[in-house]
């Protein structure tokens, strides 16, 4: 009997230090298991999101300056920015010349109008309501063929059914000194620019596009800061 109880004791010894041996290799492969399977759910958690971003759709990046039409023309899609309010008279600085989004004045300038002055923190406000604004910059030397050129194109622009008489739709011709040196001619839109050394029909073009595209739909006409009806 003393021999049966030692060798139970013996075969018990045994079962424990095989026990013992088992254990870190049970474990760890049970951890391998486990962070095995938290790595594959963190790669499936990721192509998730990135499939919803896609689906639900970046903002469009700045893009540009691409070259349209003739005269040079070039059109550059410029980094949104909010719309912040500041007063009439304010010291702004922009990100692009000519500006097209960002910090403008309270006012906007009455529509279908030609202006020899105007702030450009008024006609920005206006391009946040969806209008097209036309530039030029002629120096001192007037210049009709530019000026008759972008009442033109104004004219040719369909009446806004949104719109109460007098104003036919939302855009403004403007002088504008401080374009850049050497550009003639400018349109902007909200979020967008155009600059040419002349007057070119890409301009229809850039109307067309960008017409009330902006983060307000308002037609009601604005302030009266002077300016002609545009013939």
């Amino acid at each position: 009997m003393p021999h049966a109880r030692q060798h139970v004791r013996d075969r018990e010894q045994e079962r424990r230090e095989g026990d013992r041996a088992y254990e870190p290799a049970a474990s760890l492969a049970l951890h391998d298991g486990i962070n095995a399977r938290l790595r594959y759910g963190d790669i499936v958690k990721r192509a998730w999101l990135a499939s919803l971003l896609i689906a639900c759709g970046a903002p469009p990046a700045p893009t540009g300056p691409i070259q349209v039409g003739g005269c040079g023309g070039l059109e550059t899609a410029v980094a949104s920015e909010a719309g912040i309010h500041v007063n009439v008279g304010t010291p702004i600085t922009w990100s692009s010349n000519p500006p097209a989004t960002g910090k403008h004045y309270p006012i906007w300038a009455a529509y279908d109008r030609a202006y020899t002055a105007l702030d450009r923190g008024f006609w920005l406000h206006d391009a946040e309501h969806g209008a097209i604004i036309l530039l030029y910059n002629c120096g001192t030397t007037p210049c009709p063929e530019i000026t008759d050129g972008l009442a033109a194109i104004v004219d040719a622009m369909p009446t806004d059914p949104s719109c109460t008489a007098p104003v036919r739709n939302r855009a403004i011709i403007a002088a504008d000194p401080l374009l850049p040196e050497g550009i003639t001619v400018a349109a902007v839109a909200w979020d967008v620019n155009y600059t040419a050394t002349c007057v070119d029909p890409y301009l229809h073009t850039f109307a067309s596009d960008h017409y009330n595209n902006a983060p307000e739909d308002l037609c009601a006409d604005g302030a009266s800061l002077g300016g002609t009806p545009i013939p």
